[in-house]
């Protein structure tokens, strides 16, 4: 093995363990061999000789992220312990269309991106995708390596690293031709054990073994250095495609699971918006006829036609260069551009129930004739008293558009990211770097199939005119203001009577663009100090100091179309309104390191550093943020750290100005049902009659209206991030080291809301006005909709965006890396990345007594599965002969159902047993490469094929009942969980 191969190899190795431990991995020949003298380690704007980072860092190389196959980057991030579920391409029902990290758990919107040290912009302008980076603008085989610095670093790079900071080093200096390519696809057994579930309701079943959701990706890198060595020019194109995977094509997802009580297993739950038509006690029989309805036997599976792998298709394109002047000026420049297209599909719109025109006494329902010439005996029995005389009644109607599909969300992201800088030195042991950043965001959203819902108003109306015709009834009447001519009767009140015709009239689509747009300019200065003589008497080297401005200004703008705004399209649960805004921020910042104490007993290394950033907001506020750290290693051996950094998040654009509207937000109703699960007096306090109580429609897609709005006086929020750790690399075990570090963060001041279903508990449980007033229940005597939370748009809980409480989280990271050599037949690597989760603690709301601790839950309440212990493990054979093979086992703690816990601010003992506990998973990755040289034209040519979830494990499942919207889909939480089989991939990488 050549010694730049030995190198490369072993430091690749090395940063698997941390750039905190990098120095001290490598092989005692490597270090004579590679004269490293200075890397700067993301956490810092100083350069550091000698590899350490008093803040955590993990790193994942470009080898790394090929062993793993993956082709979005989420998937990369997602498979780090420190690294929760957010927004990627398994999600489709609420989706964005972006790929957002989350560490921690704490939201992505605490969770900064940068590339190259410096930010990439948010990446969607809607109110879920607002303020966050999207990954998809990453294109993996361009990746050096990502550090991940977990914890608040707001004093080096400014609001937002409250949870920590992701650094996608990009390969930027590069020289020759390269093509990477990769293909796969999923195979799975179709074996689960709610198949009994879904034949009981008589619903398909897929096939037992499968083979689908194919992904392709190919980029092409050139670079070339000029010809006298001081500059490099490096470009690439690339091409992602991955096909659509629905939920109907995996048996545990072929329906809606219903979660079970008191032992009773899983069934298929599904919608009360039906095909035939459902007609508040009363669904359209198969004799045409209406019959009772009856859940078990007719609610809609609405879960065949929802996407659990997105369609997408991405085009990359971008160029990295730079030109070495002379020492003191270095120009450089980045370009990346991206175009990514995917399709977010649903089950089919209709007329929803809840979503009708009818006004008080009538919420929710929908206004029909009893002339109407569709109507049979039954129909005429059941709503006009027998008599197609009896003028207009109001029905509750719940109606499937089975014939014209899913509801399908088209949404387009393009962006662009660039930035021009100078850099060098301009005296002694001084540098500098000045750069101008702009990035910018266009979203396009055509969403189709749905349906007008003033539309349906008029097609549910038919007569018939002067010549017998069935017409529109608002054509047939004398008022001709009030004529619609392209309306054409909707004929729900005979099986088969829906036409091509009438769905052209009634479906229509919606329309919404917008875009996010940053700008920054910032300069900074670092020195050498000790140059100058400006270092203790006890140390070798001197003070460390860097100082720096920066400006940056943050523009969001989002238009939506009048059927958007009006919240005419029945399918959307909301209106979507015009949200604009701008935010300006000025900072100054300046960091210092001073070795204390070096090569002195009991203190071969002791220093310090130190961060301070003052920023300047024209939203009316200023923040300071800063940070201490300590670095103490008494022998060669091992290293303690220690760090405190406060860190802040300024209030997003859609946090700041989202207008206010009544949208899906809760997912319970306690009251609801005809056995509630809390009492009369508890219900009560709510807005519950004794007559409404046992009688109130609950929603059987345990979705429940919230009005939510923007708050433009908002506080920043605030954190705290202790950090204690040791770092061991005994020299009698040369190729072993080990990272473990405590990590305590909480976040203050939280910009949230304060939780619908929190605020309904809370109510009963306290009686509390600042909660029961919040509520706002229909109070119409005699109608269906009485009592309801979600039926009609008066009907909801007050959540808007607030500084509600806090946020907190504590626990261990452990790094462990040993590498054995084997002789003549190589080496192999071992390593293993862990976290311990030791507490995730909520306080909805300042000043209150009510705080819990979601460690090992998930649920409603505390949303997706935060287990106690989380592992990625890997043994990797580096043979002499140019394979590589690599075994990893990926490990996710078991989590319980967040009513089971013991704390009383989360225990219910209704809880559904099916839902209790999702159980833990191992999943087992296998890969292999080899490397041709100099075969043919090429230089080299990598060959690579892998296997992911070897096992083919099946996720664990939940019910409908504990499935938090969004992030939960088909099910199971599928940016948690291997979800859809086997993930086979083969791979070529080729150098010219």
């Amino acid at each position: 093995m050549s010694t730049s191969t030995s190198i490369r190899r072993a430091v690749n190795y090395a940063l698997l363990s941390g750039a905190s431990a990098a120095a001290m991995v490598l092989p005692a020949q490597a270090q004579e061999d590679a004269q490293i003298t200075e890397v700067i380690v993301t956490g810092s704007r100083i350069p550091q000789p000698n590899l350490t980072s008093i803040s955590p860092v993990t790193a994942v190389t470009s080898e790394q992220i090929k062993i793993e196959g993956v082709v979005r980057v989420e998937d990369l991030i997602n498979n780090l312990p420190q690294a929760f579920a957010d927004f990627g391409g398994n999600l489709s029902n609420g989706a964005t269309g972006t790929a957002t990290v989350n560490l921690r758990n704490l939201g992505s919107e605490r969770t900064l991106v940068l590339i190259n040290g410096r930010r990439l912009m948010p990446g969607d302008p809607t109110q879920n995708g607002a303020a966050s980076p999207d990954l998809n603008q990453i294109p993996s085989a361009l990746i050096e390596r990502v550090e991940v610095l977990s914890g608040g670093a707001s004093a080096v790079y400014g609001a937002d690293a409250v949870a920590g900071v992701v650094n996608f080093i990009m390969n930027d200096n590069f020289e020759g031709i390269r093509v990477d390519a990769q293909y796969g696809f999923y195979q799975h057994e179709n074996d689960s054990n709610v198949q009994s579930a879904v034949r009981a309701r008589n619903f398909g079943l897929p096939s037992s073994n499968v083979t689908d959701g194919n992904s392709k990706e190919i980029t092409f890198l050139a670079g070339i250095n000029t010809p006298d060595g001081r500059g490099n020019a490096t470009v690439y194109l690339g091409y992602r495609e991955l096909d659509a995977l629905k939920q109907d094509q995996r048996d545990f997802s072929s329906c809606a699971l219903g979660s079970g009580y008191d032992g009773d297993p899983f069934t298929c739950a599904g919608s009360g918006t039906t095909a035939p038509a459902h007609f508040g006690p009363n669904i359209l029989g198969p004799d045409g006829n209406l019959r009772p309805y009856v859940a078990a036997r007719d609610a809609y599976n609405f879960a065949p036609d929802n996407y659990y792998q997105r369609p997408d298709e991405r085009k990359t394109a971008g160029l990295f260069a730079h030109y070495d002047f002379s020492d003191a000026a270095s120009v450089y420049t980045e370009f990346m551009f991206m175009d990514d297209r995917t399709t977010a599909q649903i089950a089919a719109s209709g007329a929803f129930a809840g979503g009708g025109p009818g006004q008080p006494p009538f919420f929710g329902n929908q206004l029909f004739n009893c002339d109407n010439p569709y109507f049979n005996q039954s129909m005429l029995d059941a709503w006009c008293g027998g008599s197609a005389s009896a003028g207009d009644v109001f029905v509750p109607l719940a109606r499937r558009n089975v014939e014209g599909g899913g509801r399908i969300d088209d949404l387009r992201h393009t962006s662009f990211r660039g930035v021009l800088g100078v850099r060098g030195d301009f005296a002694t042991a001084w540098n500098y770097d000045v750069y101008a950043l702009y990035g910018e965001t266009l979203l396009s959203e055509n969403y189709q199939n749905d349906f007008s819902r003033s539309r349906l108003g008029k097609a549910l109306n038919a007569v018939r005119d002067a010549q017998g015709n069935i017409v529109c009834r608002v054509n047939a009447d004398v008022d001709l203001s009030n004529d619609d001519p392209a309306c054409v009767p909707y004929n729900i009140f005979q099986l088969g009577g829906v036409t091509p015709e009438q769905l052209a009239y009634l479906q229509i689509p919606g329309f919404s663009s917008g875009g996010t747009t940053e700008q920054i300019l910032s300069g900074s200065v670092a020195a050498d100090l000790g140059h100058y003589g400006i270092k203790l008497p006890t140390a070798n080297d001197g003070l460390g100091f860097a100082i720096g401005a920066e400006y940056r200004s943050e523009r969001s703008e989002l238009r939506a179309d009048a059927a958007y705004q009006t919240n005419d399209l029945a399918g959307q649960g909301a209106p979507t309104l015009d949200t604009t805004g701008s935010f300006d921020v000025r900072e100054i910042f300046t960091e210092l390191r001073l070795p204390i104490l070096q090569d002195k007993p009991f203190a071969q290394t002791l220093s310090a550093e130190a961060g301070y950033r003052f920023s300047d907001y024209n939203l009316g506020f200023d923040t300071d943020t800063y940070k201490l750290g300590l670095d103490w290693a008494p022998v060669e051996d091992i290293r303690f750290r220690a760090s405190y950094q406060r860190a802040v998040r300024s209030p997003n654009i859609q946090e700041l100005f989202l207008q206010p509207r009544v949208q899906l937000n809760g997912n319970t109703d306690p009251c609801a049902g005809a056995n509630p699960s809390r009492t009369l007096e508890e219900c009560a306090l709510t807005g519950v009659t004794p007559e409404q109580y046992g009688n109130i429609v609950a929603n059987p897609a345990a979705q429940y209206n919230g009005l939510v709005g923007g708050n433009p006086n908002l506080d920043p929020e605030e954190s705290d991030t202790y950090s204690y750790g040791l770092v061991f690399t005994p020299s009698f075990l040369p190729s072993f080291t080990m990272t473990l570090d405590y990590f305590d963060i909480k976040v203050e001041k939280l910009i949230d809301q304060i939780g619908q279903d929190f605020i309904l508990n809370q109510c009963m449980d306290s009686g509390d006005p600042e909660f029961c007033n919040r509520i706002n229940r229909i109070q119409a005597p005699g109608t269906e909709g009485n009592g309801s939370l979600w039926l009609g748009d008066s009907a909801f809980v007050e959540d808007p965006i607030l500084n509600t409480g806090s946020l907190s989280t504590k626990g261990v990271d452990l790094e462990m890396n040993y590498r054995l050599e084997a002789g003549g037949a190589g080496a192999i690597a071992f390593s293993l990345v862990g976290t311990y989760t030791d507490e995730f603690v909520t306080e909805p709301l300042a000043g209150f007594a009510t705080k819990y601790d979601c460690k090992g839950l998930y649920g409603t309440v505390c949303g997706v599965p935060i287990p106690e212990w989380r592992q990625k493990v890997r043994a990797n054979w580096l043979s002499p002969w140019g394979v590589d093979v690599a075994l990893t086992w990926r490990y996710i703690d078991e989590v319980s159902l967040d009513l089971t816990s013991s704390d009383p601010d989360l225990n219910d003992d209704d809880f559904a047993t099916t839902d209790a506990r999702l159980g833990s998973r191992s999943y087992f990755d296998l890969s292999a490469s080899y490397t041709f040289q100099e075969l043919g034209a090429f230089s080299s040519v990598t060959g690579r094929l892998g296997i992911n979830n070897l096992t083919d494990k099946d996720p664990p499942l939940l019910g409908q009942d504990n499935c938090p919207a969004v992030l939960c889909n088909g099910n199971t939480f599928p940016q948690v969980y291997d979800t859809l089989g086997r993930f086979i991939f083969v791979g070529l990488t080729a150098d010219f």
